[in-house]
């Protein structure tokens, strides 16, 4: 069948003949401009994600702030400390709550100091009594910093309670996006003053070279810049132009601007995937699993990578909600599973012990045909305990309990495990954990990035192992990426670990010579 983009390709040839010669120049112009209008739109995206992001942390900092403005008085009680414990105790974001008199520090949800601790930086004595106000941290410094959230309280004058919170989590969903390519983030203030940045050292606003994003914040007077090198973002689009000119030969130029313009402009994010799916422009990568004990691998996670012809790397945060919205998640998931058994059965296959775990997404669980299509793909792997399935816990199944339950309980009694993934994240982890059966017990990256630090949520990872050990639970601890972490999850008995650390996500081949080395 001849899909969608070839009859476009088709369209053009067509008119070339009946148009006429198109002036190569000009078609080079024509598809570099296209080229970097799609690198600019790629940057939009990461901005778009970088404010929503940020604004979910403030938005959920000026609520937590004014409850504790409601309840707390300025004595330092018992119960005030008790208070901003459990502020920071009910929220990933938060490492400290805190209580200002004037210009000092008068106790935290971490100490309670025998005398106060001045404040000698001016920035951080402002405090509206409506709204609150975000005090920049010092980047220069060598020592871990934070972003404090002031609110002040209007029935105790000169008193403010504060939230600190770890700058880095403010580009956490958009942070893959540097490895990839030379991209760098930032969030600021409205004056100029920087919250949080990483990325590449290669780019900068004043370069020529490079394309800049700029996003103000509806809610608050901040807003998120990414910027990329011109060059590593548009890398390719020579072959793309030579592509069309020698299509566009005999093409004039108004009927071919409009025939391009029509194809770039008209085609929505779901039809390219949909093209993706056909042309082969999805690929697989998989990160290893390790035994914690003996650090061998085990296991690995398929992780979809898609690599647009024009656009370059497209993140999976970007098109696995639009292959959701426009119902090509399963169709996306069924080409994901054939990868992995075919994987499983060639290079994999001497490796009996070894499994891959895929990602499902809600949706899935609203599908009572599932199952038999895993059946159908994966056959006798089912059955040798080479699948487990990841339902992540950050978003409520779509589906009822019952079909849920129904869908969980096909694959386990196929022989698949399945895990619950990202876990503490959301608000419905133990009821989760008691209505629904799990195998394994993936810890979310943001419980192993408190671990050495003096968050009150850096001592949940052994809770959480003592709970899955009752339960019978294997643990799975993701985004491992420094020793420190490693010795500590060894140490509480977690059972597996995956991370930057011991490896990233790797193709099939490099995988196979990473298991061939350990």
């Amino acid at each position: 069948m001849i899909n969608r983009r070839k009859r476009r390709l088709a369209l053009i040839a067509v008119a070339a003949v009946l148009a006429g010669i198109l002036p190569a120049g000009l078609m080079l112009a024509v598809t570099y401009v296209q080229a970097t209008t799609a690198a600019s739109e790629r940057l939009d995206q990461y901005a778009a994600v970088l404010e929503n992001h940020a604004d979910e942390i403030f938005g959920t900092a000026e609520t937590v702030l004014r409850t504790i403005a409601s309840t707390i008085d300025r004595s330092c009680s018992a119960a005030s400390v008790d208070t901003l414990r459990k502020a920071v105790y009910n929220s990933l974001y938060f490492r400290e709550a805190g209580l200002i008199y004037r210009s000092a520090v008068q106790c935290t949800s971490v100490r309670v100091p025998e005398t106060s601790m001045l404040i000698n930086n001016a920035d951080l004595l402002i405090w509206p009594t409506t709204g609150i106000h975000i005090a920049a941290p010092d980047l220069t410094l060598e020592d871990e910093v934070s972003i404090t959230v002031l609110h002040g309280i209007d029935r105790a004058p000169g008193v403010a309670v504060i939230l600190m919170l770890n700058p880095r989590q403010l580009l956490e969903p958009a942070r893959a996006a540097i490895g990839e390519q030379q991209i760098a983030l930032r969030i600021e203030r409205s004056d100029g003053r920087v919250l949080s940045r990483a990325g590449s050292l290669l780019v900068s606003d004043d370069d020529p070279a490079s394309l800049i994003s700029s996003r103000s914040f509806k809610h608050y007077p901040l807003r998120a810049i990414v910027a990329g090198n011109r060059d590593a973002l548009i890398a390719g689009w020579w072959q793309n132009a030579t592509l069309f000119v020698l299509l566009g030969l005999g093409l004039s130029l108004p009927l071919f601007l409009l025939l391009a313009y029509a194809d770039r402009r008209e085609r929505s994010m779901d039809a390219q995937l949909s093209d993706a799916l056909e042309n082969n422009e999805l690929h697989v990568h998989y990160q290893p699993i390790h035994e914690t004990g003996s650090l061998r691998a085990v296991g690995a996670e398929a992780l979809l990578r898609w690599q647009h012809p024009q656009r370059g790397m497209i993140l999976p945060g970007v098109f696995v909600p639009v292959a959701e919205a426009s119902g090509l998640i399963n169709p996306l998931t069924d080409w994901l599973m054939r990868r992995v058994a075919a994987d499983l059965e060639s290079g994999l296959a001497d490796r009996p012990d070894f499994y891959i775990t895929v990602n499902l997404s809600p949706a899935h669980f609203s599908d009572a045909e599932l199952p038999e299509r895993v059946r159908r793909i994966f056959g006798k792997a089912c059955a040798a305990r080479r699948l487990v399935f990841e339902v992540t816990e950050r978003e409520m199944l779509s589906s009822s309990d019952d079909l849920a339950r129904s869908v969980i309980d096909s694959l386990r009694r196929d022989g698949a495990r399945v895990a619950l993934d990202d876990f503490g994240t959301g608000y419905s982890s133990l009821r989760y954990l008691g209505q629904f059966h799990f195998d394994l017990l993936k810890i979310d990256k943001a419980f192993i990035d408190a671990i050495g630090t003096e968050s009150i949520t850096a001592g949940l990872v052994g809770d959480m192992v003592t709970m899955a050990r009752r339960l019978g639970l294997a643990t799975v601890a993701e985004g491992v990426e420094t020793a420190e972490q490693l010795d500590h999850l060894r140490g509480i008995g977690v059972d597996y670990v995956q991370g930057w650390y011991l490896s990233r996500a790797l193709p099939l081949d490099e995988l196979l010579a990473y298991l061939a080395k350990r």
